[in-house]
């Protein structure tokens, strides 16, 4: 497993133990962080053993585990990447409940909510889907109240809950998640589970201890139903039509054999962006290198910030951002030899689709929360004395301005001959 340091810290780690190693190592010990950790766990401790009360209440209490289910709901909330880590949990009760209907609720929030559905509406693992762009529990004065014309036809024998909200300390949000799936009249619940205390501030610098990572979170969730995920599998849907349509894109005619790269720069929020200028000298490098197609991928608010790549690096990028599906991106990345991006939804719809690909993280909060699963990923971080800011906008963005270019070319370098494809032209 490949593990290296540079002499300006930056780590290039692939596996989840190792992330966690390294943060345990950079840490000074300060009997500040020891006393909040403690807090944190009996705070963990108390919640939990109170949502067991109310579950209890609230449920059934036996018999899910070896249970047949009619109608299953999966709760979500999120847009690309929270969706497509939780395909492997789809997949899992898809395969387990065959007879079933399943219907998945994914709560978009103030997020576009067409990235949601390009990820959801076309799988195989779900029957039908509702796309929310709020909790489905609003609070009404002292009441909750559930807008039931939403979930009319929504049938519930098991209420599967995958919302990050109990990773993020928020038990406010958990206790709505169980009121929901009380008022849809499941019969069976799981996924009522507190990590962490969500205040932020004084609780940053120990939260990685805490915080489970997201791709491998259901793991413990489906453990109630005797399931494993789906994992090492391809759960992405093909479309080719969707393929033909990308391949026109980046004017494919049959003659054009160049390795295409992909380089997505943008993310949900600027504090997790490597700056642009650095992705130009990548794609400048890229292109020399391995005389690459390469392609610049993002969102339609990101054009600006691909066409600022595309003149950087010389007019040779092709700028497709803000012009595919994510039908589209999907089948862009299955074609593609590699793929540079951000901590983003791209990045997971690469790792799921088996392309090499780097990895960039901010250390706004610990890399450890998002890494992607998958040998083909080489994740790449830096963790100066500002971390675990927890920002959105970042002024400086030091963390990923230490993460520089010669490390990422290097980082592919390694990733194409560890699998014997190095390119010579």
């Amino acid at each position: 497993m490949f593990t290296h340091q540079t002499d300006n810290h930056v780590y290039f780690v692939q596996s989840l133990e190792r992330i966690q190693e390294i943060l345990n190592l950079s840490n000074k010990f300060e009997i500040r962080n020891l006393l909040l950790s403690l807090f944190v766990i009996s705070w963990v401790s108390i919640a939990n053993m109170s949502l067991k009360v109310l579950k209890f209440f609230l449920f059934k209490k036996w018999g899910s585990s070896k249970g047949e289910f009619k109608n299953v709901v999966v709760y979500t909330v999120g847009i690309v990447g929270d969706n497509v880590v939780m395909l492997p949990a789809l997949a899992a009760l898809r395969r387990r409940y065959k007879q079933a209907k399943i219907t998945v609720i994914t709560n978009c929030q103030i997020w576009d909510r067409q990235g949601a559905i390009g990820v959801l509406e076309p799988s195989v693992y779900k029957d039908s889907l509702i796309v929310l762009n709020e909790d489905p529990v609003q609070r009404r004065g002292l009441r909750l109240w559930v807008d039931g014309t939403k979930f009319e036809e929504t049938q519930c024998d098991l209420f599967v809950n995958l919302s990050p909200f109990g990773n993020r300390g928020r038990i406010g949000a958990v206790v709505r998640e169980m009121i929901f799936a009380k008022k849809l009249g499941a019969k069976h619940a799981i996924g009522f589970r507190m990590s962490t205390y969500s205040r932020k501030g004084i609780f940053n610098k120990v939260q990685y201890r805490f915080v489970k990572n997201e791709p491998r979170r259901s793991r413990e969730i489906l453990k109630e139903l005797g399931l494993k995920p789906v994992e090492n599998e391809d759960l992405l849907p093909h479309d080719e039509a969707a393929k033909e349509s990308i391949l026109k894109k980046i004017n494919r005619d049959g003659r054009d054999n160049r390795p295409i790269i992909v380089i997505n720069p943008g993310a949900k929020f600027e504090s997790k962006c490597w700056p642009p200028e650095y992705f130009a000298e990548t794609a400048k490098w890229i292109y020399q290198e391995y005389h690459s197609n390469v392609i610049v991928t993002g969102t339609a608010p990101e054009k600006e910030i691909a066409e600022r790549i595309v003149r950087s690096s010389g007019d040779f990028v092709t700028n497709l951002a803000g012009r595919t599906t994510i039908q589209e991106l999907i089948e862009l990345l299955r074609i593609s030899r590699s793929c540079v991006t951000n901590d983003t939804g791209t990045m997971h719809i690469a790792a799921m689709v088996k392309t090499r690909t780097v990895g960039i993280f901010s250390a706004r909060y610990s890399p450890s929360h998002w890494l992607p699963k998958g040998s083909n990923i080489i994740s790449i971080f830096s963790l100066p004395e500002c971390r675990d800011c927890y920002k959105e906008q970042c002024d400086t963005v030091e963390c990923l301005k230490s993460v520089r270019v010669e490390n990422v070319v290097k980082a592919l370098d390694k990733m194409f001959i560890d699998k014997d494809e190095s390119y010579n032209g």
